[in-house]
């Protein structure tokens, strides 16, 4: 059985991290003056920096000295400075102005309160408003940490944890001493979610919410069930419950219990299927097999129940050997996934408007389980060491990953 095949916990090994993505495009400079508390300063210019789309710029005294009077949107033009925020804080209350020093045009943001997920959601506000573009800051990501099981010896323990988009107030939702994996937000919900667990001794499918974290069984099939994808009311994963790991789909009601039988979408002797992942519109999925060799990723339409025609698969990925773990980009346009190059995991994009691919990640250590964020812009994936498994988040237009915390099986809140 491969290793990426992840229907059992098995661990990975690698060196130190570096990672390299060419500059796509500059960053708008903005500007932010007027913030008395340090630490929300702090969180607002890290959301900004963070989008992808812009970088704070440092402040100066003439320029911080400009706001106490008119807005002059000569000086700023001169500046070449096309966005400025001027913020301050009353009565324990933060009011923000944004400046669109391009159109002539100004916004006041409604008063809010200084903390963290209040400063998320300014951060999104003000990205929307200024760059025309969904921001992320105030996305919850849920994922698995590992650790050693000290108490039976040999072997590790995995629960499901949840952090802000920035890896910040990371929080322990599962507490069952048992291995979890590959945990993602139910469609459509910000706080159900549905996940992997061996609790009972087999790989099964478990949905749960934040506020209740105890798993009730999704999938009712003989053998292992794991790598679920969801895509509406249809669930694709991987089973062998008819003998090999093969790719399977079900139909589920709005409580998330099995409607009708589960149907296997496609087998092939003596090969192992792996990691399905739906497109948009829930007319294709992505997924793994090593039918023809060595694992990579095919597509494959998903027909309905009553078709007699049995779809095949297309070759997707042509370059490196191994291609694992795929991830369709919300907006159609883009898979990202792992590929072993020169014996170590980076991070590939396949470009479906042009048919390329293209790495994102480079450096010593293996890089796994990419997840594209809903502006299909962010992605967040792990590394994997046999001591370490590290969270870095990227988005495309330049190189530098920035490590959020512990975990992996990272995904994103639905928004």
């Amino acid at each position: 059985m491969f290793y990426w095949i992840l229907l059992f916990p098995l661990l990975f090994f690698g060196a130190n991290l570096e990672v390299l993505l060419p500059t796509r495009a500059s960053l708008t400079p903005i500007y932010l003056s007027g913030f008395s508390n340090e630490e929300m300063r702090e969180v607002l210019k890290t959301d900004l920096n963070r989008s992808g789309l812009a970088a704070v710029v440092p402040n100066e005294e003439h320029l911080d000295e400009s706001f106490q009077g008119p807005f002059d949107v000569t000086l700023w033009r001169k500046e070449k400075i096309p966005f400025c925020l001027s913020a301050k804080v009353v009565q324990n209350r933060l009011e923000v102005t944004a400046f669109n020093v391009e159109q002539g045009t100004t916004k006041k943001y409604p008063a809010i309160p200084l903390e963290r997920q209040a400063i998320h959601r300014l951060a999104d506000a003000i990205q929307k408003d200024l760059f025309g573009m969904e921001g992320i800051s105030s996305l919850k990501l849920i994922y698995t940490i590992r650790t050693k099981n000290h108490s039976k010896g040999l072997g590790w323990l995995s629960e499901v944890w949840v952090c802000d988009a920035d890896g910040k107030n990371p929080i322990q939702v599962t507490r069952e001493n048992s291995y979890c994996l590959c945990p993602a937000f139910l469609p459509g919900s910000a706080t159900e979610f549905f996940y992997v667990s061996e609790k009972t001794g087999q790989s099964k499918i478990y949905r749960a919410s934040l506020a209740n974290p105890k798993g009730e069984l999704m999938v009712d099939l003989r053998g292992n069930q794991a790598l679920a994808s969801m895509k509406g009311s249809k669930m694709a994963f991987i089973t062998d419950v008819a003998g090999r790991p093969d790719l399977f789909i079900q139909s589920l009601d709005a409580a998330g219990r099995m409607v009708g039988k589960a149907r296997q979408l496609f087998s092939s002797p003596r090969a192992t299927q792996a990691s399905p992942t739906f497109s948009p519109d829930g007319k294709k999925i992505a997924f793994v097999s090593d039918k023809d060799g060595p694992p990579r990723i095919y597509v494959l339409d998903v027909t309905d129940a009553k078709s007699t025609k049995k779809p095949q698969p297309q070759l997707l990925t042509k370059k490196n050997r191994e291609n694992t773990s795929p991830a369709w980009s919300p907006d159609g346009t883009k898979l990202a996934y792992s590929a072993k190059v020169d014996d170590v995991r980076q991070i590939w994009i396949y470009d479906f408007l042009t048919g390329e691919e293209t790495p994102l990640t480079s450096g010593p250590e293996n890089k796994e389980n990419p997840s594209w964020a809903p502006d299909s812009f962010h992605l967040v994936y792990n590394t994997e060491s046999e001591e370490h498994c590290d969270l870095y988040l990227m988005h495309l237009n330049h190189g530098d990953p920035i490590h959020i915390g512990k975990g992996r099986f990272a995904s994103w809140q639905q928004k």
